[in-house]
């Protein structure tokens, strides 16, 4: 009878003996999303810096990351009615409409309209 309790005590306790032990793992994961800005000559943009001959950075709307474009060889800056401006008008800050050839990384401004020059 000893011996049967024995055996069933053991029978009994021997799945917690060599069960498992696991480890939850939690993940999270975290998404951004960032707005990309077009461009087109449409658009007036707010220049964030200014390399005249090299590039220009801008940016479209407070929600938007600057985009930094090149500077063709030819560029030129001119006011809103055709007015031919020196490049040292444009300075951070300013408002611009830029006209383009070429696409994605190929893409280089032509003529920078400077939109209300103060």
């Amino acid at each position: 009878m000893k011996t049967i309790a024995i055996i069933l005590s053991c029978a009994f306790i021997a799945p917690f003996a060599f069960a498992q032990t696991g480890t939850t793992r939690e993940t999270t994961t975290i998404t951004t999303t960032q707005t990309v800005a077009t461009l087109d000559s449409t658009h007036v943009m707010s220049v964030n810096a200014f390399a005249p001959g090299d590039k220009i950075v801008i940016q479209t709307a407070p929600a938007t990351q600057p985009i930094t474009v090149r500077l063709d060889k030819g560029v030129t800056y001119v006011t809103e009615d055709g007015r031919a401006v020196s490049p040292s008008s444009i300075a951070p800050g300013s408002h611009v409409r830029l006209e383009f050839i070429g696409d994605g990384v190929d893409r280089v401004v032509t003529r920078v309209i400077l939109v209300n020059p103060q």
